[in-house]
C-alpha cells in the first residue's frame, strides 16, 4: 500500500494551494494524495479527527502543512502520536506562534482559538525564509531544535521558490520512512 501524503492549506488557500499541486507534479505516482480543506469558521478538531481516521491503515503518513495549516498539521501528527502512529512532518512558512505574527491585517478569532502554540517543534523540516512579513521566522532560524532540519529560501511567506526545496523534501522523506 502506498504512503499517503495530506497536504493542509493555508488561510485563504484551498485543495488547489500551489505548493501541493508542486508536490503532486514533482512526486507524481509515488504517494496516495489527500488533503484537509478549511475555512475560517470549520471545526479543526473534527477534520483532524477524520484525517485520522483516514490514516488509520497508512503505515507511516507524510503531513505537509503551509503557514496556519502547519499549525493544524503539526497538531494531527500529535494526535497520531498519541495513538502509537508515527508520520512525517513537512511545514512551510509555519504558524506555530501566534504570538510570532507580525502581518497587519486581523487574523480570524475562530481559527485563533483552535491554534495551539509549539515553541519547541521537534521532529520535523521546516522551509521558511527570514523575509517572512507575516510572521517573525527568525527564532526558527537562531534557536536549536531537537531533530529539526531547516531549509531555508531567499523568499516571501508565501514561499514563490517552494518548488526549489522539492529536492531536499525528497530526501527527508527518504530518511525517514
Amino acid at each position: 500500500m502506498k504512503t499517503t501524503l495530506l497536504y493542509i492549506h493555508g488561510l485563504g488557500s484551498d485543495r488547489d494551494s500551489r505548493k501541493f499541486l508542486n508536490l503532486k507534479n514533482y512526486f507524481r505516482d509515488e504517494y496516495n494524495y489527500d488533503f484537509i480543506e478549511w475555512n475560517n469558521d470549520s471545526n479543526i478538531s473534527e477534520l483532524l479527527k477524520k484525517a485520522e481516521l483516514k490514516l488509520q491503515n497508512c503505515e507511516k503518513a507524510i503531513l505537509v502543512g503551509d503557514s496556519t495549516g502547519a499549525n493544524f498539521a503539526y497538531q494531527l501528527r500529535e494526535r497520531l502520536l498519541l495513538t502509537g502512529k508515527e508520520s512525517i512532518l513537512i511545514l512551510s512558512s509555519p504558524l506555530l506562534d501566534i504570538d510570532e505574527r507580525i502581518a497587519d491585517f486581523e487574523f480570524p478569532n475562530q481559527l485563533a482559538s483552535q491554534l495551539l502554540k509549539f515553541d519547541n517543534p521537534k521532529n520535523v523540516l521546516i522551509i521558511a525564509t527570514q523575509n517572512d512579513k507575516i510572521l517573525n521566522q527568525k527564532w526558527l532560524f537562531d534557536n536549536e531544535f531537537e531533530k529539526v532540519k531547516m531549509i531555508e529560501l531567499d523568499d516571501n511567506h508565501r514561499l514563490e521558490r517552494f518548488q526549489e526545496s522539492l529536492s531536499e523534501i525528497r530526501k527527508y522523506i527518504e530518511n525517514n520512512l
